[in-house]
């Protein structure tokens, strides 16, 4: 049995130079915000940009997911590390991605859902890097 996936594009996303190393950025529906070397509270580093994409991404799938499942997930919250490789070219060598859902106690299931969710995330899919997703401990009440 073969899978159709439908054509699907992105973007454009656009970039304009705002000098001393930050550009502003535009989407297509109209968000803008600046990016660039240093990051400030006003402009992100594109390392930022890249691994807020990759939780965003990762809970989006979590969501769709719960919803064709008809699961409450309650409460999500995503927490992104990376590390930079040891080899050249200089990248990102792996991403570790922790996950809390606060309406899932069985933690079977909850790995279950994160296994799901990475193999629909076309950010985690795209990245030439490990990504792992764990389950975030919470503290019991």
């Amino acid at each position: 049995m073969s899978i159709k996936l439908k054509p699907k594009f992105f973007g454009p996303v656009t970039m304009e130079s705002a000098g001393e190393g930050v550009f502003s950025y535009k989407t297509e529906t109209g968000l803008t915000g600046k990016t660039g070397a240093p990051a400030t509270n006003e402009v992100a580093a594109p390392y930022d940009l890249i691994m807020a994409a990759l939780a965003s991404c990762v809970g989006v799938s979590l969501e769709m997911i719960a919803r064709q499942k008809k699961i409450d997930l309650g409460d999500i919250s995503i927490e992104v590390n990376a590390a930079k490789a040891l080899d050249l070219p200089s990248r990102f060598g792996s991403f570790d991605v922790s996950v809390s859902m606060s309406a899932i106690e069985d933690k079977e299931q909850a790995t279950q859902l994160l296994k799901q969710a990475k193999e629909m995330c076309t950010v985690s899919n795209t990245l030439n890097a490990d990504v792992t997703l764990s389950l975030k401990e919470t503290a019991s009440a």
